[in-house]
């Protein structure tokens, strides 16, 4: 396939259809990634929230930062591939409650 082909293929495809199927804390991931931050970092400020309210924002998050150009869709597909992500019991357990 040539570059163009792959260019427009991949200019088809949204922020939405590439996280279809990915739940909340799977989302909250990428977005860490695609600002280059710890990859729970956004699992931790949305635990508390519902999966629809938690991917709402982290979708509103990636649309900014491509709005910014701070990274591309293109990039984003590079890291579904790319980087280990937690499943969603093992983010939530990996950010259990804190010691006080």
């Amino acid at each position: 396939m040539s570059n163009t082909c792959q260019n427009q293929s991949t200019a088809n495809i949204s922020i939405a259809q590439l996280t279809q199927s990915l739940d909340a804390m799977h989302i909250a991931q990428l977005t860490s990634f695609a600002y280059g931050l710890p990859p729970l970092y956004f699992c931790r400020e949305y635990l508390e929230q519902d999966e629809q309210t938690a991917i709402g924002h982290c979708l509103q998050r990636l649309e900014n930062g491509m709005n910014e150009q701070a990274f591309t869709l293109d990039k984003l597909t590079v890291l579904l591939a790319e980087k280990d992500y937690y499943d969603d019991y093992e983010a939530r357990l990996r950010l259990g409650p804190e010691l006080t």
